[in-house]
């Protein structure tokens, strides 16, 4: 029996995301709506909602100040946000679940889908909420904080930190310049369009590279970094990758 609350200022937004659930989530018994951001808090703490859908952008109070109000969050939240790259690069970031608006039907499914397969481990969400608001209030995209889950916990590297990353199936690994690797169960596609505005190059299928350690292309043609790894160039990327080093 889950129950939602959907926090919005725009009525129309909530009537439409609230006719969706009832229409394609039954897992979702329940569904009720707040569009005064100043009250949410209150609603919260009465109504105890398992999944929280909140909108970022509000007036008075936006999502995160909102979260900010609330004491004991103990209960899941997915994001909900209209276009804004910067918001939505930093919760990327923070490994955190979003739907953009106007909100597509199968995207809230697996949204909800997620929620139900996943642990509801409280303390990691507000650490990771924790890294969002790092990110948010960061001087520029180049200081936020990539969360990369493991069994072990939450780790967090800066992109600059990261040698490069590596296509293991559906998992990737993650390869530092401290030495460390992590193995997280995301794939490569998903960290490329995360790290490429960073200085990242996919150099073949499997490898995702930072540039600055990259020492050079040898003439056997594999990318040669800083800590002396060889990685393979495909065919069709060498020409790119020759253009980016210039």
């Amino acid at each position: 029996m889950l129950k939602a609350l959907i926090i919005d200022d725009e009525e129309r937004a909530t009537d439409s995301l609230r006719l969706m659930i009832e229409k394609l989530v039954p897992e979702i018994i329940e569904v009720k709506a707040c569009i005064d951001a100043r009250k949410a808090a209150e609603v919260i703490q009465e109504y105890k909602p398992g999944l929280v859908f909140l909108d970022i952008q509000m007036p008075h109070l936006n999502g995160f100040e909102v979260l900010e109000k609330i004491p004991n969050k103990d209960f899941k939240l997915i994001f909900t946000t209209a276009y804004n790259e910067y918001a939505i690069q930093a919760i990327r970031f923070s490994a955190f679940d979003y739907l953009l608006k106007p909100i597509d039907a199968e995207e809230l499914q697996q949204s909800v889908k997620r929620f139900i397969q996943t642990a509801h481990d409280y303390k990691q969400q507000f650490d990771l909420l924790k890294n969002i608001m790092h990110n948010i209030n960061a001087a520029s995209a180049d200081g936020f904080r990539l969360a990369l889950p493991t069994r072990e916990g939450i780790h967090y590297l800066i992109p600059g930190e990261i040698i490069r990353c590596e296509s293991v199936g559906n998992y990737t690994k993650f390869h530092t310049k401290t030495g460390k690797q992590f193995l997280i169960s995301r794939t490569l596609a998903e960290y490329d369009t995360l790290l490429s505005p960073h200085d990242f190059i996919r150099t073949h299928k499997s490898h995702l590279v930072n540039k600055k350690f990259i020492s050079f292309i040898d003439h056997d043609g594999f990318v040669i970094l800083a800590d002396k790894t060889k990685v393979d160039v495909s065919r069709r990327r060498k020409e790119e990758v020759m253009k980016a080093l210039k």
